[in-house]
């Protein structure tokens, strides 16, 4: 998360907003959803009841309101979701947090034009995360945007915490899809495929073996082409330049996902991997959805035009 004193959780099933209309109605959902009776400001008194209430009956909210650089609001939500939600992904599979969504406006206008809405598990917050929270944030290194880091993309304007009562408001269900459309059942395949390239991507920063096994099926093959030249390996041979060292320079290398389509129990995810202003890496993933899981069954890549 970009540098602030409480830290976001995560959702895999948000779908993530495109169309200025969808930007716009997302964000007047979401502040409709803020005066329901089931949040409340957290001060000293209604914090104090919270916790009283106990993990079943409250849990923290947190709203972080961003103001990005003038045409950089997409950028923005590039280093978020590669910083901030990177880390937060882990910490959600380990239970730390219940959910992260982003939310924007599509344009400049405005004293704010996103949100980071972050819930955690129960009315204590970020203080009850605080000590494993700390190790992920250890371990990550800082993923830039086009060469740019958090403060050249856009500020923190405001954080604001409230808490919420039971019953829970399942805020993916809450926001209504694109198109007046029912639940996006692609979306949340979405969110896994992601979440699988995450690993890959973390492995790359790593340089351990543990998330490329857990991304890649034992078959998988991966090819492609260095100047002329075809270069191709088998999983096992691949995995091996994985020694739990990362490479020189591997922490200042921009990763992105640039489209992921779905069709059934296959997938194909297009990636950017920039090493510097003039060199970069366009890849492909082919993934397939094996007993309910993505997995990375096929990989290529050639030098980016």
């Amino acid at each position: 998360m970009i540098s602030i004193s409480r830290k976001t959780a995560v959702s895999g099933a948000t779908p993530t907003s495109t169309g200025g209309l969808w930007r716009r109605h997302v964000v007047s959902a979401l502040l409709g959803i803020l005066a329901w009776p089931t949040l409340a400001l957290a001060g000293v008194n209604s914090a104090a009841a919270a916790l009283q209430a106990g993990p079943s009956d409250a849990r923290v909210v947190t709203q972080t309101y961003l103001k990005s650089a003038p045409g950089k609001l997409s950028q923005l939500e590039r280093y978020v979701r590669a910083n901030w939600f990177a880390m937060d992904e882990i910490a959600v599979k380990r239970g730390l947090f219940v959910s992260y969504v982003w939310f924007d406006t599509g344009s400049d206008e405005g004293p704010w034009n996103a949100i980071v809405m972050v819930t955690y598990r129960d009315a204590r917050g970020f203080d009850g995360i605080a000590k494993d929270w700390s190790e992920i944030r250890a371990a990550h290194r800082e993923v830039r945007i086009d060469g740019a880091g958090q403060a050249d993309l856009g500020r923190i304007v405001e954080g604001r915490e409230v808490f919420e009562r039971a019953p829970f408001l399942n805020l993916a269900a809450a926001i209504p899809p694109p198109g007046g459309a029912g639940p996006d059942a692609g979306s949340a395949d979405e969110a896994a495929i992601r979440a699988v390239v995450g690993k890959y991507f973390e492995g790359g920063m790593t340089g351990k073996p543990g998330p490329i096994r857990e991304a890649f099926l034992p078959s998988a093959r991966i090819e492609g082409l260095r100047g002329d030249q075809l270069v191709t390996w088998s999983f096992d041979e691949y995995v091996r330049f994985f020694n739990g060292t990362p490479a020189p320079g591997a922490e200042r290398i921009e990763r992105n996902i640039t489209r992921v389509a779905i069709q059934g129990d296959s997938a194909t995810a297009q990636l950017r991997l920039r090493f510097s202003p003039a060199q970069a890496l366009d890849e492909q993933l082919l993934l397939l959805r094996i007993n309910g899981e993505w997995k990375i069954t096929y990989k290529s890549y050639v030098p980016s035009q």
